[in-house]
Order: structure tokens, then sequence, then C-alpha cells
């Protein structure tokens, strides 16, 4: 079967008598060995295909570590979805060896932003963390580094909604789902709201 080619930027197209097979980065193509014109057939072109897949999984999930921090699980699942399990566990184990996955790190920093910038209780945060991937002790260990004061957390929320004791009870019922939302017991929230009652 004849092998033809179409390159347009860094990826290149492999054809077999005129039928699409698949698409590799262009750097792979040049080094293979593979001339356009030769006469090959699919099995001699696997291992080209498989150090493409590995090669643009790698590329992909560093594009996604570029935009954010990812733990290793939010990875496998996005990868998974375009690439084969080997390619998959190829970039993985590359990423780890780089020390650009780093769970417990992730759980920490993700712990810390959530608490910080969101609000969230406790509860909420470690749903969050288990959610992208983290493991149920570096999640819990993530958590239990942070000052949580959930007290203060659920007053910010009562005091930036604006209720008062003239608010009506729909407002107040839609700060307490809110704050529910973030994980803060209703128990909790019954202590503080009655404040404004």
């Amino acid at each position: 079967m004849e092998l033809t080619v179409k390159t347009k930027k860094n990826k290149t197209d492999l054809y077999l008598d005129g039928e699409f097979l698949f698409t590799v980065p262009s750097v792979i193509w040049f080094s293979s060995g593979f001339r356009e014109g030769d006469d090959v057939n699919k099995e001699e072109l696997l291992s080209l295909k498989k150090e493409g897949d590995s090669s643009m999984a790698f590329d992909s999930a560093m594009r996604m570590l570029s935009l954010r921090a990812h733990s290793e699980e939010e990875l496998r699942r996005k990868l998974s979805a375009k690439f084969p399990k080997t390619a998959v566990d190829f970039a993985l184990e590359k990423l780890s060896g780089l020390g650009l996955i780093d769970d417990e790190k992730f759980a920490c920093l993700l712990a810390e932003e959530l608490y910080e910038r969101k609000g969230f209780a406790k509860k909420r945060i470690l749903f969050e963390l288990k959610n992208r991937g983290i493991d149920g002790e570096s999640a819990q260990n993530a958590v239990n580094a942070l000052d949580i004061q959930e007290k203060i957390g659920i007053i910010k929320v009562i005091e930036k909604s604006g209720i008062n004791e003239n608010s009506t009870k729909k407002e107040k019922d839609r700060v307490i789902r809110r704050l529910i939302n973030m994980g803060y017991s209703f128990s909790d929230i019954s202590k503080y709201i009655d404040i404004y009652e």
C-alpha cells in the first residue's frame, strides 16, 4: 500500500492508498525513517501511531497545566477522552517524573483558594478536592492545614448579603441556601442568622 502524507504546521496526516490513517506530530514523522511513496502496511505504522499519540497526550497535558494546576486524576480524565490509555499513562508518568504533578501540593493550594476566595466550609472543600481526584487522606490533610473559622465565614456571608431585621423570609432563605451550598451546617447557620432577625 502506498504511503502519502499531508503536513500542515506541526502535524502530519498519514494516508494509505488515499485513505486517512492518523495524525502524528511532524517531528515524529520526519524522524521515523518512512518516506512518502513507501510501500507499507498498517501494522508497520503502529509504532509510529503509538509514539505520536504519546507525544500529543503529553503536549495536551502541558497546555492544560499551563492554564492551571490539575490533579493527576483530572488530567487522566481529560486526556482519556482524546487519547488511548497507553498514551495517557506515558504522559502522566513523564509529567510526574518532571515534578509537574503533585496531588498533595495541588490539594493544599486548591483548599486554600476555596477557603480564602470562595469562603467554603470544610465540608465543601473536602467535597471539591475529592471531586478533583484527590484521595481522602490528602484532602483531609489539606483541609486540616487551614485555619478555618466557620463562624466568621457564616457571618461574612450574612453581612455581605445585606439582610437585616426588615428582610423578608424569602431573602433570608436565599442566604441560608447559599451558606448550605458552601458547606456550612444548618444548625450553625441558624445560630448566626437569628442575630439579624
